[in-house]
């Protein structure tokens, strides 16, 4: 910053001098230059800025357990633990709110639709941003849910030896199920469920007596899709593999993480893998938002602790990054990377350049970014606080 101010005072006193010699047309030029170096010497000073402080726009008493959980919701939040879930704006106030009883609330989101399920429970709840649009009870104990745009919902249910994955509309009407065993198919480790809730994707974990495997199986409900047994279009398999995560970005692509990189897949119809990345190092933290995927390692340099790395769906390497914070959580939001540890967060831009580095005076259990710039929600020990980054 200091050799910002040098550099322009430098500038300035030599167009005092230039002053007492020009006149005229010259004399504007150099005014013109003197002008045109002042604004981008500030928008270097704003670019290179790093805010490390903060103002309390809101506080509220947290009388929620320490289980409860934020996720991005249009642009308001969604609020869920085992007590209920509401919808919180950007200035922290609730728009609508919805009380229940659950043991293990899990919940998913596509664009303006949500569902919160009791997970070995039965419950179901579902959502839009006018709040409560449909709550059944399923027949058999919750594994896994996801949600569509248009509030269709697709679990995983558990009987014993046998998997159920069902379809069903806001009412809890079955559209449509498959039955799966651990001896046919597997152990399903994720789900995922296309935007227009027309295709699934389901990560198996297959033991065999060679060893574990990973078979992916792409079901469709679509008319390409009746025609095969159980609506199965496409089965990858990947020998020595675990794939504990899928997800679709959108209609007709689909990633899968893997114990050792991720593909990307896409099909409108039938999804098939395009893009195959497979690292040497372990992977320690995986995130991902949109086209971006996330992936943080052990350092392989000595004067830093861990590499973050940033991938397209193209398979590029778009940042790299080398990072000393002993991080509890890290996350992906509106193009931002947030780390996150009991004594602050710091946010880097999908470039890799720290943005925010913020100390807290609370024990920090999470935070979440919300619409409006340099706002965040921090969810702390008895208290949930609005802050703007400054």
């Amino acid at each position: 910053m200091n050799k910002i101010k040098n550099f322009l005072h430098g500038i300035s006193e030599k167009m005092k001098d230039r002053k007492r010699k020009l006149s005229g047309h010259g004399w504007k030029w150099y005014l013109l230059l003197t002008v045109m170096l002042v604004v981008l010497a500030g928008g270097l000073v704003v670019i290179l800025r790093v805010e490390d402080s903060c103002t309390v726009l809101e506080s509220f008493e947290k009388s929620d357990t320490s289980g409860t959980q934020y996720l991005a919701f249009g642009s308001r939040m969604l609020k869920y633990s085992a007590d209920g879930v509401s919808c919180v704006d950007g200035k922290g106030q609730t728009v609508w709110n919805c009380t229940f009883s659950m043991q293990s609330p899990i919940a998913d989101i596509c664009e303006n639709s949500a569902v919160v399920a009791d997970q070995q429970g039965t419950s179901v709840y579902i959502f839009d941003e006018n709040g409560q649009k449909g709550q059944f009870e399923t027949l058999l104990p919750i594994e896994k849910v996801k949600v569509a745009r248009q509030g269709v919902v697709a679990a995983v249910l558990t009987e014993e030896e046998v998997t159920w994955i069902n379809f069903y509309d806001t009412t809890g009407g079955e559209i449509a199920k498959m039955r799966t065993t651990v001896k046919e198919s597997g152990y399903p480790m994720d789900i995922a469920l296309s935007p227009d809730g027309m295709k699934i994707m389901v990560s198996f974990l297959w033991p065999d007596q060679d060893g574990l495997k990973t078979r992916v199986a792409f079901y469709n409900f679509d008319s390409i899709g009746q025609t095969e047994e159980n609506n199965q279009v496409n089965l990858l398999t990947y020998d020595g593999v675990v794939a504990p995560s899928v997800y679709f970005v959108d209609e007709q692509r689909a990633v899968i993480l893997r114990n050792n990189g991720f593909s990307v897949c896409r099909g409108t119809e039938i999804p098939e893998e395009k893009v195959s990345v497979d690292f040497e190092d372990e992977i320690l933290t995986c995130f991902h938002e949109e086209g971006k995927i996330g992936f943080i390692f052990k350092s392989d340099k000595a004067d830093y602790k861990y590499k973050l790395k940033v991938y397209n769906l193209n398979g590029r390497c778009t940042m790299k990054k080398y990072l000393n914070m002993d991080y509890r959580k890290a996350k992906m939001m509106e193009g931002n990377i947030l780390l996150i540890n009991e004594k602050g967060f710091q946010v880097y831009s999908s470039r890799g350049r720290k943005r925010v580095d913020i100390t807290y005076q609370k024990a920090v259990e999470d935070v979440t970014s919300v619409p409006g710039l340099g706002k965040y929600m921090v969810l702390s020990n008895g208290h949930t606080e609005l802050i703007r980054v400054k």
